[in-house]
């Protein structure tokens, strides 16, 4: 895959800040089964977001979903693993949705992963490598059911912009400005 500049700088920058044992690389076909194992981990998220249980196929979906006016390449569709097992994973995209803006479409830890730092751990590597990619601010949205996703995004600096109803569910707009 062809990734934006900024995207392969952004991959580049995260994929340094991790020790050894540790690996963050593109997620392939050959990797659904880990990351639907992952999905599976996560009863509440999944509660919460999704209207029916975590399958393949939606694998194939998310790896290759983009929001409008966007191209495969400004995505990042990515898997950080410890060893062999996949531990989170993480969906960027580039310039979406305005120019200068990194997009976080999804940050899922293993259910087993969670609770352990690993969650700040992956936005202290990725801030600093979208800041030298030249992004100003990262977006994301975050279900209102999602009270733990809302308190960690809140502890990482971002603060509600709003929000928009998505499939009967209401999405709260985050943002940070780097």
């Amino acid at each position: 895959m062809q990734y934006s500049r900024r995207a392969q700088l952004v991959f580049e920058g995260m994929a340094s800040r991790w020790e050894e044992g540790w690996l963050l690389r593109p997620l392939e076909e050959g990797d659904f089964p880990r990351l639907l194992e992952l999905y599976q981990s996560n009863p509440f998220y999944n509660s919460v977001a999704l209207e029916e249980p975590p399958s393949l196929a939606m694998c194939r979906e998310d790896q290759t979903a983009l929001p409008p006016g966007t191209s495969a390449g400004q995505k990042l569709f990515l898997g950080l693993f410890q060893g062999e097992r996949l531990q989170a994973v993480l969906d960027l995209v580039d310039g979406y949705p305005e120019e200068g803006t990194l997009y976080i479409g999804l940050l899922e830890l293993h259910g087993k992963a969670q609770g352990r730092g690993l969650g700040k751990r992956t936005m202290a590597a990725l801030l600093p490598a979208a800041v030298q990619a030249g992004f100003s601010r990262v977006r994301l949205g975050c279900m209102e059911q999602n009270q733990p996703g809302l308190a960690f995004w809140r502890g990482q600096g971002f603060a509600p912009e709003g929000g928009v109803e998505q499939n009967g569910r209401w999405i709260v707009k985050m943002q940070k400005e780097l």
